[in-house]
């Protein structure tokens, strides 16, 4: 009986390898898994593949795109993409249900711009009829991919993804491990039983040696004595015993083996990635790096190209707000007059420092300190995005003042949240109430005890008496005001903020007599018309300027950090 136990014994075991084996090899499943979507009737200009397929599998993402001639695939922040769709119509693929990709069609406008070349893009490919693509997510936050033709025509709507399958099977180990030990209590039982038979011959007294030292038999691995039947009996008794101790030990071997495998090995369902409502709702950086690399190159490139044209629609596409009117001025003063000084070239690198916007609202700002070969000190480069689907443009680019230090950038990943201008937001003056405080320290001297003393001032103010001390035939003064719609304002690490806007200084000249006449020198006579007026003239120097606001509490002032002043209009009156 024990020998068919222990041939039952060995033939399960050896079938557990052999399922074990089997499982991991012949009957393994596929190193990766696919979900295909196709709407091969979509007519929208747009397809999103959203975060929720991305984010399938940790390891790894493959996606495979096909479409009709060329289209253009991006990859950007989820909500920068759902920004520039908009109102678009456009299909969305949306996760991974059941092995399947699910997608849906939205409603909108038929066509978009195109969508290539926008800042909004980490970044950006070109493909014909099909491509591949591995998913890596740039940086932390949600991620989404844009698929387009061109705006007007369909977007590809036929994506494959794939990601790498669990191919680990745990329960194959588990027959494996349990099939060796059911062959090897097999094999022991069926040592055991041999044993046991032979020691014990049937009928009792036989031909058995006498001897009072050496009648004894080996039973079950124990020396017993002989004494006739009852000492075989008990020998018999003995190996029975010793046989279910072993079976059942090598039994309870295998039950806990078999229930550690399986409590440490079976890996925990890993499903779709979703963010935490904390980090939804934490800022990241705008741009990264890479973006404001390429942006800096653009922007400097049309810099370097109207300023050698001295044509400002080179400038369009790349500058705009104070920057733009500062620089379109200077070529038209210098059309006049070649010996005006040309403005402070723009250098795309190297970057000192940047601060990034962080927050989801447009419009948005991104700062560039750099100093190139051309730059006699660093200039700070203010550029601004007004709206999901145009460029960043350089608004604002000032030279820091001698002795001044750029403040500290926070360096945490969530970038530098921006501040409203007429928000105090922990400062110890709402932004455009800064500006103010200074525009009026720089016309009339007020405001002492909340702007620190600086070059520019003293420039300023020394100009200024010097041209009310040196008119005899004219009447001179002086006035300010701030540009609210130029103000931007990112703060720094100690919860202060950098401040950058556009001022607007005035100079009104009127004849101190009637009839007499108030002369204008070349610059001013180039943007006039007139060489000469009788009846006055109002002179525009823009001043683009970068204060520091320290943070509420604070006893220390307002500090200017860099200026840029030119000449930018002539009226008569």
């Amino acid at each position: 009986m024990r020998l068919k136990i222990a041939v039952a014994l060995i033939a399960a075991g050896l079938l557990a390898v052999v399922l074990g084996i089997a499982l991991r090899t012949v009957w393994a499943p596929p190193e990766t898994v696919s979900a295909s979507y196709a709407a091969a009737d979509s007519t929208a200009p747009v397809t999103v593949i959203e975060p929720g397929v991305l984010g399938v599998d940790d390891e790894r993402v493959d996606i495979t795109v096909e479409g009709e001639g060329e289209f253009f695939l991006a990859v950007g922040r989820a909500g920068d993409v759902d920004a520039w769709v908009g109102e678009a119509a456009h299909t969305s693929i949306s996760a991974v249900v059941d092995g399947q990709l699910q997608g849906s069609a939205v409603e909108g406008d038929a066509k978009v711009p195109n969508p290539a070349g926008s800042d909004l893009w980490v970044s950006e490919e070109t493909a014909e009829q099909s491509t591949e693509h591995r998913w890596i997510a740039p940086a932390e936050g949600e991620w989404s991919i844009l698929l387009a033709a061109d705006g007007t025509k369909p977007a590809p709507t036929n994506v494959t993804v794939s990601w790498p399958n669990d191919t680990s099977s745990p329960g194959s180990i588990a027959l494996i491990i349990i099939g060796a030990l059911l062959s090897v209590l097999g094999l022991a039982i069926a040592i055991i039983s041999r044993r046991g038979g032979g020691a014990a011959p049937a009928g009792g007294s036989g031909n058995r040696p006498t001897g009072s030292l050496d009648e004894t038999a080996v039973v079950g691995g124990r020396r017993v004595a002989a004494q006739g039947g009852s000492g075989a009996s008990a020998g018999r008794a003995e190996s029975r015993a010793v046989a279910r101790r072993s079976g059942a030990g090598a039994l309870a071997v295998v039950l806990a083996a078999g229930t550690a495998l399986t409590a440490q090995v079976l890996p925990a369902h890993a499903g779709g990635q979703t963010a935490s409502p904390e980090a939804a709702a934490a800022g990241y950086p705008v741009v990264l790096d890479g973006q404001l690399n390429r942006i800096m190159d653009a922007v400097a490139g049309a810099v370097t190209s109207g300023d050698a044209a001295r044509d400002a629609g080179e400038l369009n596409a790349r500058v705009g707000g104070a920057a733009l009117a500062l620089r379109e001025a200077n070529y038209k003063v210098r059309a006049e007059n070649g010996d005006v000084a040309a403005p402070v070239p723009v250098a795309a690198d190297p970057v000192l420092t940047s601060m990034v916007d962080s927050g989801p609202e447009w419009p948005r700002s991104v700062v560039a300190v750099t100093r190139g070969d051309d730059n006699p000190v660093p200039q700070i480069v203010v550029l601004s995005q007004a709206t999901p689907r145009e460029n960043y443009k350089m608004v604002h680019a000032v030279q820091m003042l001698p002795g001044t230090t750029f403040p500290q950038v926070s360096t945490e990943k969530g970038g530098s949240p921006s501040v409203l201008a007429d928000s105090k937001d922990g400062l110890l003056h709402a932004p455009q109430e800064a500006l103010n405080l200074l525009a009026g320290y720089l016309t009339e001297g007020k405001n002492k005890e909340a702007v620190a003393e600086n070059t520019f001032a003293e420039q300023i103010t020394s100009f200024q008496k010097d041209q009310v001390a040196s008119n005899d035939n004219a009447e001179i003064s002086f006035s300010r005001s701030v540009d609210g719609k130029s103000v931007r304002a990112l703060k720094t690490a100690d919860g202060g903020a950098m401040v950058y806007g556009y001022m607007r200084n005035v100079m009104s000249s009127v004849p101190s007599e009637p009839g007499a006449t108030v002369g204008l020198s070349e610059e001013f006579a180039a943007l006039a018309g007139e060489k000469s007026t009788t009846e006055g003239v109002d002179v525009t120097y823009g001043e683009s300027v970068a204060i520091y606001v320290p943070p509420a509490g604070s006893k220390e002032p307002i500090t200017v950090i860099g200026v840029a002043q030119d000449l930018v209009d002539v009226r008569l009156k």
